[in-house]
């Protein structure tokens, strides 16, 4: 049975007061104690709001319809206001979700500079704790001038600064402001970049450098050839001294383009197998013009293993070591190039018992156009590219150069490969 509304309650009252005035004579009185219940009724229903409208989120309580009909309203609009919120966190949670995405650190500040919210790149760089949330950044991250950054208006002027926590970091800082004066800070670690940047540089300047010498000389024969008081003969000698610096320039650059590819590509595109020992028997033949005597390179192939590899990039890797090795050797000095066992390995060494090298130049002996001038050293020749070369050629072989070298006494360059045997077990391991 449905309940009465309100009004019919109203009636009924109304109803029974003017009966019971009309029998006992005392309207009055029986309006009054039917007005007295309707109170009384009424603030039972305002006490039952007033409990639901500690927790307005769940639906209102069964009262009369006025009342029913005033908790709806604010009902309604606290669930729509409900909706949106949790489609608001839904999106903050996507946000936040990206900025954990993203490998450089997102700080929110609010108005004072205080962080509002990080992602995890932001904690791990500046060393950031979730207690920090609520401090100032410019009095966490001690550093003046990303302090001064911060209070800065100039948003769209980027800063570089060293890192406070690691000297040898090098930071990146931007910042954006809201129409809410919030600022997001965008802060990358770009100590590689600029790594890349300075050696591109030296690079450029290297390369620069090594053409101008062979460029001078050619265009000091130019001017002599063309200078009218010079004799016929004179200008056929000079024609054949072009020979040299062009030779040089031709190897600078098929040094660079053959250094350009192997850093373009780390795999070996179609490993075959290489038979070191012929290998090194065709290096010592094209390199017998450069040694200052017959027999200078004593060439001791030990081991009948093979390779999987490039034979004309582990071709480079031998005339490289052994052209260093003379370049650095006395004229009566002998240099030895062998190929051994070496537990489950096989070792291609070179060694002379040349100048030697000091220990603070052999971390970068495989650096691009980086020479060492020691007193005693050939300087025939050599483009200062030819152990970047093989340190390339090695790392796409799987192995690396190491240098053991003493001051007059003489060097050491050798390198370790996996027997073709064993990569193709390896490999066959594998594919089961």
């Amino acid at each position: 049975m449905r309940p009465m509304s309100e009004l019919q309650r109203i009636v009924v009252l109304a109803a029974l007061a003017t009966g019971g005035g009309l029998l006992s004579g005392q309207m009055g009185w029986c309006f009054f104690f039917a007005s007295l219940v309707w109170g009384i009724r009424q603030y039972g229903e305002f006490e039952r709001f007033r409990e639901w409208a500690k927790r307005p989120l769940k639906l209102p309580p069964d009262v009369s319809d006025a009342w029913y009909a005033l908790a709806m309203t604010p009902y309604r609009q606290l669930g729509r206001e409900r909706q949106r919120t949790r489609a608001t966190l839904a999106r903050i949670r996507e946000v936040i979700g990206v900025t954990e995405m993203i490998p450089d650190a997102v700080i929110l500040l609010d108005e004072a500079g205080s962080i509002e919210t990080m992602n995890s790149a932001a904690r791990s760089l500046f060393n950031l704790k979730k207690n920090d949330i609520g401090l100032g950044l410019g009095s966490i991250v001690r550093s003046p001038d990303f302090a001064a950054f911060l209070r800065s208006a100039e948003a769209d002027a980027p800063l570089e600064f060293t890192s406070p926590l690691n000297p040898d970091q090098q930071l990146e800082a931007r910042s954006f402001e809201s129409e809410t004066l919030r600022k997001l800070i965008l802060v990358r670690d770009i100590t590689s970049s600029n790594r890349v940047l300075t050696m591109r540089q030296q690079f450029v300047a290297n390369v620069s450098h090594e053409l101008r010498t062979p460029l001078t000389v050619v265009n000091g024969y130019l001017e002599a050839i063309e200078d009218p008081s010079v004799s016929d003969e004179l200008r056929l000698q000079l024609i054949g001294k072009f020979a040299t610096p062009m030779s040089r320039m031709q190897a600078l650059v098929e040094d660079l383009l053959l250094l350009t590819q192997l850093e373009a590509a780390t795999d070996i595109s179609e490993p075959r197998l290489v038979s070191m020992s012929q290998v090194i028997q065709g290096a010592v033949e094209e390199l017998q013009s450069l040694q200052s005597h017959p027999g200078q390179i004593i060439a001791r192939c030990e081991s009948e293993q093979q390779v999987m590899g490039s034979e004309k990039e582990l071709h480079s890797v031998c005339t490289n070591l052994l052209s260093n090795a003379l370049r650095h050797s006395g004229g009566s000095d002998k240099i030895e190039i062998t190929w051994t066992d070496v537990k489950d390995n096989v070792r291609l060494t070179v060694a002379d018992n040349g100048t030697g090298i000091p220990n603070e130049y052999l971390d970068r002996l495989t650096e691009r156009f980086f020479r060492v001038d020691v007193s005693g050293a050939q300087a025939r020749g050599g483009t200062g590219l030819g152990l970047a070369i093989v340190k390339h050629v090695l790392k796409r072989h799987d192995s690396e150069l190491r240098i053991e070298s003493t001051l007059n006494e003489g060097s050491k360059f050798y390198c370790e490969f996996r027997p073709a045997h064993a990569e193709q077990e390896a490999a066959t391991e594998h594919v089961v």
